[in-house]
């Protein structure tokens, strides 16, 4: 009788994995990361299978809808957004904290096309997905009113620019097609020199997008507050 092949500690569910339906899961997701980050997440299935090198019905047993792979894709690219926005909040300087999370949220969103759809125009839903989207708006309302309080932020900035600041700046990435995909490190740079406090400053003649228009826009929904 041949002997079975130890069984992976990674999980489907709660089945555990024999170790090649493991690698061939791991080979899946990094293909999806690649392809979904080139060219979004109108890809299909058979698109990422192809690239992973695995056959149809693999990809299939693995993830049977093209939503499951997105969420293990993406889900935890968004978990470390948030983990990135408590860092901003706990440096101790709050306008160089409010850069580092612009900054690393900007090279995320401009270098992964399909993470870009996923945080900003909301091309899958879920409610881990959407629980962690609508969670970082108050985050960036704390960053903001932080560097604000510190006399380095413009008091007329508000969250509701970060998202329009964060569409730019990823057109502009995508502007060049390829061949400065690197161009949003220059316009970022612009833009912070903008939100910079300073005594000369002429004030804002137009007013930020309200919240909630930002949300509806992005079809975000903020979680509900805790219960006492």
């Amino acid at each position: 009788m041949a002997e079975r092949s130890p069984e992976s500690t990674s999980k489907e569910g709660e089945r555990p994995l024999r170790r090649d339906a493991a690698r061939n899961r791991e080979r899946i997701l990094l293909a999806a990361r690649e392809v979904f980050g080139r060219r979004g997440l109108a890809v299909t299935l058979d698109d990422v299978a192809k690239h992973a090198g695995v056959g149809v019905g693999t990809m299939y047993r693995r993830f049977p809808t093209k939503e499951a792979l997105v969420r293990a894709v993406f889900e935890q690219d968004l978990a470390m957004r948030q983990e990135s926005a408590e860092q901003a909040l706990a440096h101790p300087d709050p306008w160089q904290g409010l850069v580092d999370f612009l900054m690393t949220m900007t090279a995320d969103l401009a270098e992964n096309r399909g993470l870009h759809e996923v945080v900003m125009l909301g091309s899958h839903s879920s409610e881990p997905f959407e629980t962690a989207r609508g969670g970082l708006l108050p985050y960036l309302e704390a960053l903001i009113r932080r560097a604000q309080d510190s006399g380095q932020l413009r008091a007329e900035v508000t969250a509701s620019d970060i998202p329009v600041m964060q569409q730019m700046l990823s057109a502009a990435a995508q502007f060049t097609q390829g061949r400065r995909p690197d161009i949003w490190r220059r316009y970022i740079e612009i833009l912070l020199n903008g939100l910079r406090q300073r005594p000369d400053d002429p004030p804002l003649t137009t007013p930020s997008l309200s919240n909630e228009l930002v949300e509806q826009v992005m079809g975000l929904v903020r979680p509900a507050p805790p219960k006492d």
